[in-house]
């Protein structure tokens, strides 16, 4: 996989104040580009900044995705940038809660932070990515997606609820509306490529310090090269993780619904992998974007 220098390009990152979210951003500051830290709190969001590379090139963007009025306001900030070259939705909710809640845009929260705020947020800062050359809006998914299947009349959490179900419909839904998205730009002659990528599996003990945001214990840090070979095929560390959205972003031929993901799924360099039937699916993408912009009250893309 060929990928490029991103030396003048800005790229929005939600999330990037910590875990996963922070080692894309340091991996895309690496590749030249400058980065806006979407994050809620400003103190992560400038300490992240200051561990990147040329820390001077790069703003935090206040972002709370439980939030509809940060979204918005956040979204019309960006959506009136000269150029944004990339939006990576990187952030969400990985624990759901133990009971059904429901959140901004009156759906089950897990969906309503990963999904459906994420879309808002895409609506919005639109203006800006069309005006950039060639701007990429990366989706997020998960492996998950191939061990619980997608259920379309169930993925909102609509008749039952299981935290770790909740998790994955919204990763599935992630994946679907990449692909979708991906499909109307390219019908509607845009410049934007979409392109869907998951991180595999990560941990805290496998991640490299960045402190303040991550420090592990003497003693995590010492096992760590005991652990790493024994599971060099089932997780990573967070850095490792994060090379498949760097991937996305940075890769030279996007291709047809391009698919990022650890070579060996949970593990291992990015590579174009395969997504689960339903993720490419265009009747159920049709259908779920139907259901998307019913929920925001709003067109997702300008009507042709």
């Amino acid at each position: 996989m060929n990928l490029s220098r991103l030396d003048g390009r800005t790229i929005l990152v939600t999330g990037a104040s910590g875990g996963i979210g922070y080692f894309i951003a340091e991996g895309l500051a690496r590749r030249g580009a400058r980065l806006i830290v979407a994050a809620r709190s400003t103190t992560r969001a400038e300490a992240a900044i200051d561990l990147l590379p040329e820390p001077s090139r790069h703003r935090h963007l206040e972002l709370d995705l439980s939030d509809r009025e940060s979204i918005r306001t956040a979204g019309a900030l960006i959506g009136g940038e000269s150029t944004l070259d990339g939006l990576v939705m990187n952030a969400g909710v990985i624990a759901a809660s133990p009971t059904f809640t429901t959140g901004a845009f009156g759906v089950e929260s897990t969906v309503d932070v990963n999904v459906v705020a994420h879309m808002e947020l895409l609506r919005l800062a639109l203006p800006a990515l069309d005006r950039a050359p060639s701007a990429r809006v990366i989706s997020t998914g998960s492996m998950l997606t191939k061990a619980i299947p997608f259920d379309l009349a169930n993925w909102r959490a609509q008749t039952s609820y299981r935290p770790r179900v909740a998790y994955a419909m919204s990763k599935h839904a992630a994946e679907i509306l990449g692909f979708e998205l991906d499909r109307r730009l390219i019908a509607s002659g845009s410049r934007i490529r979409s392109v869907v990528s998951h991180p595999g599996g990560a941990i805290d003990a496998l991640t490299p310090d960045r402190p303040p945001l991550h420090q592990r214990s003497p003693a995590v840090r010492l096992l760590a090269p005991v652990i790493a070979p024994l599971f060099s095929r089932v997780v990573q560390g967070k850095e490792s993780a994060a090379q498949s959205a760097v991937a996305a972003v940075a890769m030279t031929t996007p291709g047809v619904r391009p698919y990022i993901g650890p070579r060996h799924v949970a593990t291992g360099t990015p590579h174009l992998a395969a997504p689960v039937p339903t993720s490419s699916d265009e009747t159920i993408g049709a259908a779920l974007w139907a259901d998307i912009e019913g929920i925001l009250g709003a067109s997702v893309l300008p009507r042709s």
